[in-house]
């Protein structure tokens, strides 16, 4: 029996020590998406309250535009025209994939890559919520460049997410204003 409890035990603290990764993990995870231009997976990096405002930007975006009998917004996320019930089961998994791909599609359309990356600074807010600096060099043919952006992560559940970086932020907010413009 104590052989039982402690294997239980051991299971329980190696799996607990697997599920809280660093936030320097998290955010080389999202890097590495960027470097291989490849989204698959970027959801599961996310946190939760990013997620549940992408879903509802863009959902209540296709309402917006489909009470006006358009249906721009539903023909670039989905390929086509979609019912209001398919728009309401569609997870922000979707949209963010979506979107990840329309960022990564433009940056290959203007030959910009993520060339080298690292971490310069770290600001610990407090146990659930730190802020990396990292310095991004991309190169777009012959021009080379750096960028400097700051990360926010937050830990959920055990496990650090990142909130949602500026480039998805301004996506989705021209997703929303653009939306509601009237032709």
């Amino acid at each position: 029996m104590h052989y039982l409890i402690a294997l239980v035990c051991t299971v329980l603290l190696n799996s607990t020590a697997i599920a809280s990764s660093t936030p320097e993990e998290t955010l080389e995870k999202y890097l590495s998406i960027l470097t291989g231009q490849e989204p698959e997976g970027i959801a599961t990096l996310m946190d939760s309250g990013s997620m549940d405002s992408l879903k509802k930007t863009i959902d209540e975006s296709i309402q917006y535009q489909a009470n006006f009998g358009e249906y721009g917004l539903q023909r670039r996320v989905f390929g086509q025209k979609v019912s209001m019930s398919r728009v309401a089961k569609t997870p922000a998994e979707f949209y963010l994939n979506t979107l990840a791909n329309e960022i990564l599609k433009a940056a290959r359309s203007q030959h910009l890559k993520v060339t080298d990356r690292k971490i310069i600074g770290k600001i610990q807010e407090n146990d659930d919520m730190v802020h990396i600096v990292v310095r991004l060099k991309m190169s777009q043919g012959d021009h080379l460049g750096t960028d400097i952006l700051v990360y926010t992560l937050v830990k959920e559940e055990g496990e650090w997410k990142l909130k949602f970086p500026a480039t998805i932020k301004q996506m989705v907010m021209v997703i929303e204003s653009t939306a509601r413009q009237r032709r």
